[in-house]
């Protein structure tokens, strides 16, 4: 769609990370879903003490499914509670599809009367949840066709076909989304206005570089390390840092960390090629 002469596009952001609650909760686990737009700027709206983020909803947490119902097996607990996951989440963006179809007049700050157009432009998630969003399997690539067995390779495949599933699903045509790595239901994504579900798929600092580059680059280095003998020094030279503004100094060893927060995984950035160039020159009894 091709926006009038002086209308403005606003790209709608959404969050969603699912979280358990206190230790002493049980499994309770709550799913918030936040709100942003991307007229405002990045260093504004990434700080949280600007609100620039607003909460929408505590969508829907998978409840455990039960073995040995007769007529109710597991894979259908499952669709079915992915099913109502989708059909909240169609309730929610429903007056945005409207917004963006018609358009929204609204004052501004200086007094104008402008004319909005709404579309939502990307989703943070980690990949369970993208995979739960999508339809997808949690084991397939959510932006194209890969096969489970070729993932990582070079090799380029079709991107993904919401119409094309939509058109399967109403069909019934459970082997060719079973083909596809796509499951039975009516994904919310695919009804939004001018939106392809596979791009809004957003890559986040938390969950793609911390959670991800970094656990593979901390497990890479302490298999090297452990493999020369070195994991002591690297202990015993970890819990040592000085203190510097703004650096989290940890207080004991590497090992003994159990979970870390981002702030923390970003001070390891900051400290790890230091601490592991000092190991590698220390000297050893072997």
């Amino acid at each position: 769609m091709t926006l009038p002469v002086g209308e403005t596009l606003v790209p709608m952001l959404f969050a969603s990370d699912a979280t358990y609650l206190t230790n002493f909760s049980g499994d309770g686990k709550v799913w918030p879903l936040y709100m942003s737009i991307g007229n405002i700027k990045s260093s504004v709206r990434n700080r949280p003490t600007f609100y620039a983020w607003v909460s929408v909803a505590l969508l829907p947490s998978s409840p455990k499914t039960i073995k040995k119902v007769p007529g109710w097996l597991e894979e259908k607990q499952e669709q079915e509670a992915i099913q109502v996951h989708h059909d909240l989440l169609r309730f929610l963006l429903r007056p945005l599809s409207s917004a963006a179809q018609n358009g929204l007049k609204i004052k501004c700050a200086d007094e104008v009367t402008r004319e909005y157009y709404f579309r939502v432009a990307g989703w943070l998630a980690d990949h369970l949840e993208n995979s739960i969003l999508h339809g997808i399997y949690a084991t397939r690539c959510l932006i194209c066709e890969s096969p489970q067995d070729k993932l990582g390779c070079l090799q380029e495949y079709p991107l993904r076909n919401a119409q094309q599933y939509q058109s399967w699903i109403d069909d019934s045509d459970k082997e060719s989304l079973h083909n596809k790595g796509v499951k039975l239901v009516q994904n919310a994504l695919w009804s939004l206005q001018d939106t392809v579900p596979h791009q809004l798929i957003r890559s986040d600092i938390l969950h793609t570089m911390l959670l991800g580059n970094l656990q593979h680059l901390m497990d890479w280095i302490t298999g090297f390390l452990k493999y020369h003998n070195r994991l002591p020094a690297f202990d015993d030279v970890w819990s040592s840092l000085p203190r510097y503004p703004g650096i989290h100094v940890p207080h004991k060893s590497y090992r003994l960390l159990s979970q870390l927060s981002g702030k923390e995984m970003r001070s390891i950035l900051m400290v790890i090629l230091g601490v592991f160039t000092v190991v590698l020159r220390r000297k050893t009894g072997t």
